[in-house]
């Protein structure tokens, strides 16, 4: 039986998530409410309590859940959902695997604690001990709580590749974040670089041995814990939530004429000597921007000890992380990879001039940071059309010429 998300559950609005609330009432999210409702018709809901969560206090956690489903749909994987537990069984090329989605979240207000988009300010130093070891400790916990579960002696997952999906909403902007601090908890190494004299880009490898924050210390390498070799991967997402799916909506057949959407954030600068991402902005929706995929902003992290691993490509993942002889390698699968990015809504009858000063302080605020994509005469540079497709050719043409291989890092 298909579930209705924004059926009428007989709560007051103080007894929803203020965030849900907003995506059943605002004009800007109807592209959001009409993409949730398309893809609804198909999701199984096994426990029966999964409305009720998403109206309250699981938002984030359904949400996340619901973007998952997206994921595997678009990667054409069969999809189950009949049993309990984990959360999904997906099969695709005569291979079944369990996938268990956890998220990261925030000490609630009874359970309705919403997250705020936008990081806390911090300074380089206190930005850099964050991801060091505030955010593999966050992660941690509940990866580590998902291995004391040992999903995999489920009759239905005994034998198979099983996975952990997991995305961080322990603190304002921990979306932010890419998988560089997961990667080092998991694999128990971090990554040093530097240009050599003739601007080349170094990058070494160094092991860590424990994560600290404050009187809190949590061993590095989840990969080598006892019995995390039944774990095949780790699935890392920082753009399973509600804008993803307004942007989706948007760009496909749930369109709205009351809203304009501009997104922006940083994403892989495709040079092999760059050492910093590049800032982008574009406006969703626009053709020549071409189109967003659901797997955009996942990293499928693959345990190297793993009893049963994956097939390279299988999952659906946008990159895919290893470690190979000591060495993190990393496999691109699209050529546009946001590290992270906000979207920002405006309503249609917004004067232009309006949007493009909006647009104009967020642009020079990234260049001051980040090497841009495109100009600002361009009023909304674009990343993933035709002059995109144009910038990566020429780079590869550049690369071949100094036998580089950009697809992994």
């Amino acid at each position: 039986m298909a579930i209705d998300l924004f059926t009428d559950m007989g709560k007051s609005d103080k007894e929803l998530h203020p965030q849900y609330v907003v995506l059943r009432d605002s004009p800007h999210y109807a592209p959001a409410r009409g993409q949730l409702r398309e893809l609804q018709a198909a999701f199984v809901d096994p426990d029966g309590n999964f409305v009720e969560q998403f109206q309250t206090t699981g938002f984030d956690s359904r949400t996340f859940e619901f973007f998952l489903f997206a994921m595997f749909v678009e990667s054409g994987h069969e999809i189950r959902r009949e049993q309990h537990r984990p959360d999904f069984l997906i099969a695709r090329d005569g291979l079944t695997a369990a996938v268990e989605a956890v998220t990261a979240s925030a000490p609630s207000n009874d359970g309705l604690q919403p997250y705020f988009a936008v990081p806390e300010g911090q300074t380089k130093q206190e930005r850099e001990e964050y991801i060091r070891n505030n955010v593999p400790i966050r992660l941690g916990s509940p990866l580590f709580t998902k291995l004391r579960q040992r999903y995999w002696l489920e009759p239905h997952v005994l034998g198979r590749p099983f996975v952990i999906a997991i995305q961080d909403f322990h603190q304002s902007g921990s979306l932010a974040t890419s998988s560089t601090a997961l990667s080092r908890y998991l694999f128990g190494f971090e990554q040093e670089w530097y240009h050599d004299e003739n601007g080349k880009l170094i990058i070494m490898e160094r092991g860590v041995d424990y994560h600290r924050v404050g009187a809190k210390e949590i061993p590095s390498g989840f990969f080598n814990q006892p019995e995390a070799n039944n774990i095949s991967a780790i699935l890392f997402c920082n753009s399973g939530t509600i804008p993803k799916f307004a942007r989706m909506g948007h760009e496909g057949i749930h369109r709205s004429k009351a809203v304009r959407m501009i997104r922006f954030g940083t994403c892989y600068q495709h040079d092999p000597n760059a050492s910093l991402p590049e800032g982008f902005i574009y406006e969703v929706g626009e053709p020549i921007n071409g189109r967003e995929t659901w797997r955009e902003g996942t990293a499928l992290i693959r345990n190297p000890n793993a009893l049963i691993p994956l097939p390279d490509e299988w999952f659906g993942a946008a990159i895919e992380e290893n470690s190979v002889n000591g060495k993190h390698v990393t496999t691109f699968r699209e050529s546009f990879l946001p590290y992270w990015s906000l979207t920002l809504m405006f309503p249609s009858d917004t004067p232009k001039r309006n949007i493009r000063k909006q647009v104009a302080k967020i642009y020079t605020d990234l260049s001051k940071s980040y090497p841009m994509l495109g100009t600002l005469d361009e009023l909304l540079p674009t990343c993933r059309g035709v002059r995109w497709l144009r910038v990566l050719f020429e780079l590869f043409k550049s690369s071949r010429a100094r036998s580089n291989d950009n697809s992994t890092r």
